[in-house]
Parts: C-alpha cells; sequence; structure tokens
C-alpha cells in the first residue's frame, strides 16, 4: 500500500493546481495525491481520475520521490511544462520586491537562475525557456540594466588635457638610448572554486546555497614600450612595500639606464613610503614616474 503524508503548504499547492492548472494532466494529479493523502483507496481513484490503478500508482510513487515536481509531464524539454496562476505570480513579485529575500541577496542581484530555483521548489513549476523567467522579472519591476561604461566621476577634459601633457614629456625619452620606457599596472589572477553541500528533508523545499572560497595571485607588470618585453613579478598585494621591492628589481635589471615608469593613480603608487625612498636616492634614484588618469592611450 502507498501511503501519502503532506505538509500544509503542500497541500495548499496541491489545491491551486487542481483547481487552475492549466493542463489536464496536472489537475488529474494533483487530485489523486489529495485523494490518496485521505486514504482513498486506489481503485476509486482510479475510476474517479478515468485512469488504470496502474497508473495512479505511478503517480503516487514518483510523488513519493519528486513530491510536488512529479505533478508535471516530466517529458523531455519540459514541453508541457505548468503555467502559474494570476495569484503566484502576485506572490512572487512580492518576494522579489522585498530585499532582503530567503536567499539573502538583494533584489537588484535577482538572476534567472535564482529565480527559476524558487519558482521550482515554491510552485514545482519549471519553464521551457529562460524568456517566461525574463517576463516574471519584468512584471515584478525588474529590468535588464548594463552597467555604465565609464566612470560618473570622470572628467573627460581633464584626462585629455593630461595625456598631452604625458605624450609630450615621454616622446622626446622614446628616442633617448639613455632611457627605458616602461608602461606599469597591477592584475590578479583568481581561483574560484563552489562547493555546495546540502541535507535534505523529504517533504520540505529545499534551496541549494553556495559556499565559495578563493584563490589568487596579484602581479605587477612592466612592459617596454621601445622593445615590447614584458616582465611580470609576483607580489603579495597591491601596497608601498610590494611595489617598492618591485621596483628595485627593475632598477637591477638596469643599472647603467635611467627608468621612466607610466601607471596609473592607484594610492600606492604615490603614497609617503615610495616619496620618502625616491628622495634617498639611493637604488631608485634613476626611476622617474608619472601617473595618468584611467584612459586607453598611446604613448607614441
Amino acid at each position: 500500500m502507498i501511503h501519502l503524508h503532506l505538509s500544509e503548504e503542500e497541500i495548499t499547492l496541491l489545491h491551486q493546481h487542481n483547481k487552475f492548472a492549466g493542463i489536464y494532466l496536472v489537475r488529474s494529479k494533483a487530485q489523486a495525491i489529495l485523494f490518496r493523502s485521505q486514504n482513498i483507496s486506489i481503485k476509486a481513484i482510479a475510476f474517479v481520475t478515468n485512469r488504470s490503478e496502474r497508473t495512479i500508482e505511478r503517480w503516487l510513487n514518483d510523488f513519493l520521490k519528486r513530491r510536488i515536481g512529479s505533478v508535471f509531464s516530466g517529458k523531455a524539454d519540459n514541453e508541457n511544462a505548468s503555467k502559474l496562476t494570476k495569484a503566484q505570480k502576485l506572490e512572487i513579485k512580492k518576494v522579489i520586491s522585498q530585499p532582503p529575500n530567503e536567499y539573502g541577496i538583494p533584489k537588484e542581484f535577482w538572476s534567472v537562475p535564482k529565480l527559476k530555483d524558487y519558482v521550482s521548489a515554491r510552485f514545482g513549476v519549471i519553464y521551457e525557456s529562460d524568456i517566461s523567467y525574463h517576463f516574471l522579472l519584468r512584471f515584478a519591476g525588474l529590468d535588464l540594466k548594463y552597467p555604465d561604461k565609464r566612470s560618473p566621476r570622470r572628467d573627460d577634459k581633464l584626462i585629455k588635457i593630461r595625456i598631452r601633457e604625458i605624450k609630450k614629456e615621454i616622446r622626446p625619452l622614446l628616442t633617448n638610448p639613455s632611457w627605458i620606457i616602461l608602461a606599469s599596472d597591477e592584475t590578479r589572477l583568481q581561483l574560484e572554486a563552489e562547493i555546495r553541500r546540502a541535507w535534505l528533508v523529504k517533504g520540505k523545499r529545499t534551496i541549494v546555497k553556495t559556499e565559495r572560497s578563493s584563490e589568487h595571485q596579484n602581479y605587477l607588470g612592466f612592459l617596454d614600450q621601445k622593445t615590447g618585453r614584458c616582465q611580470v613579478f609576483p607580489i603579495e598585494r597591491g601596497n608601498q612595500t610590494e611595489t617598492i621591492r618591485v621596483l628595485k628589481l627593475i632598477m637591477a635589471e638596469y643599472p647603467h639606464k635611467k627608468v621612466c615608469v607610466i601607471w596609473d593613480n592607484a594610492k600606492w603608487h604615490k603614497g609617503k613610503l615610495l616619496r620618502a625612498e625616491l628622495e634617498r636616492k639611493k637604488k631608485l634614484a634613476n626611476l622617474h614616474l608619472i601617473n595618468f588618469p584611467p584612459s586607453r592611450f598611446r604613448f607614441r
């Protein structure tokens, strides 16, 4: 014998599917599960739903394995995916519009995978196309927007003036054999591993959360503007101590040359420790630093 024990939430959802589902098969499955939960015989359920007893048993066993999700067809590509009712859509709209939601994510960061997880777990509905989830997000008042390409604090006029000044300063050095011209910047290589663990409680809605741990390595690189030679140095992080250490290594590469380094306006590129090291006129005596604004340009 197949015995079913339903939670209050499952009872509510099955009643909704039985009443509002747009697919007859979904309504029949929901009805059969509700009947059996009240200890109505499989024979009687088969008579009421006009199905064979074997079919009813298959539905009930499937429900024991997949719970609410089993009431949908399960065919390839989910061609007969259930549609959400108006009441369910309103509930989704309410959930999405109230940050932080149960995932702990602000509403601005809802995505199709997150919404798909929620809709599947809450209502047992899985749409075939992501476009259906796009409509749900738009229904909830969200819209897809791309980030601005430029910072709102960026002053293009001042940047152009500064670039002209830098080009004017560098141009004679590019033809002077006594000078080494290096463009420099930091970068980070990061490896992110996703570990997912969960104990699933039977009959309860389960959302799998992700614990993220990351490994990374920072580098400070230099590109010779005359020869195209690239040098990369591993650093612990972007700070003055590490920057000074690498600059000394660079100067050791060119003991009889003057070195001009062009880099961005990071705070550790013009900090007190670095300025003090330059003033000592020792290992960095022949070093000339130029800070440029965040813009792409050619030195030639």
